[in-house]
């Protein structure tokens, strides 16, 4: 257990998670500016796709009574791909969200990712970077952020799913995977051929395909460190805890 009270390579029940949004420099980025800078420049020549758009990065987190707090801050995604190079051992946090969609048939639908992106080849759930679309009174809202991924992945409204009351949460680190898991009314094979189709049709290319995972295995050795935690945690216990909410959030 560290001092921000959330264990590491355990999955925890959460409640909520408060991020308070703090509009002054992140510190840490205030730092390392140069270096931020200077490593960009090299990311420009390697993969001049990479959009340096604007990400949430955090500090001060919290775990107590099963809620996560902390204050977010606004960064360039060129601070955030330093910050993932570096893993500096300062006070800042890279906190994101998750949509773990499970089929009726109880197959966990995942993502693999384009060439043409940042995470390359990677499997896991629905899920990205909090960025401002994510902002509401002053605060960033985790849920927003991966119902937002998920539509923009693979077509799929979670408002029609069932959702799981509680979060789940998985540390390593300075690293915070926050997941909710979702119930889809359909069987894997159908959710499936329709999610391509998007994927085909999608101007932006950033998915290669879906992948239906039934047991541990089938993720394959390109899945993520987070997401292999979730889905052994699926799968070991593949009922919602009791209490889930008709109509996504709630």
């Amino acid at each position: 257990m560290s001092m921000s009270g959330i264990p590491q390579n355990r999955m925890i029940r959460l409640e909520a998670v408060r991020l308070r949004v703090d509009e002054a420099m992140h510190p840490w980025h205030q730092a390392e500016a140069q270096a931020v800078d200077a490593h960009w420049a090299r990311e420009q020549v390697e993969r001049p796709w990479l959009f340096n758009g604007t990400v949430m990065l955090h500090r001060g987190l919290r775990h107590e009574a099963g809620v996560v707090t902390g204050i977010s801050h606004r960064v360039p995604y060129a601070a955030l791909l330093h910050w993932i190079k570096t893993q500096p051992r300062a006070d800042a946090w890279h906190l994101f969200g998750s949509a773990v969609m499970i089929s009726s048939d109880n197959a966990m639908l995942l993502i693999r990712m384009a060439a043409r992106t940042a995470n390359a080849g990677k499997v896991y759930a629905p899920s990205g970077s909090l960025d401002e679309n994510d902002i509401s009174g002053g605060c960033v809202d985790v849920e927003s952020g991966f119902v937002r991924e998920a539509l923009e992945e693979t077509g799929y409204d979670l408002a029609r799913a069932e959702a799981e009351q509680p979060l789940w949460c998985w540390r390593f680190d300075h690293r915070v995977a926050v997941f909710r898991r979702f119930r889809l009314n359909e069987p894997a094979a159908v959710l499936v051929e329709r999610m391509r189709e998007h994927i085909r049709t999608d101007p932006e290319q950033e998915i290669e395909d879906m992948v239906v995972v039934r047991a541990p295995a089938d993720a394959g050795p390109s899945v993520t460190p987070y997401m292999k935690a979730m889905i052994d945690f699926h799968f070991a216990a593949p009922d919602f805890v009791t209490g889930c909410q008709a109509g996504g959030m709630g």
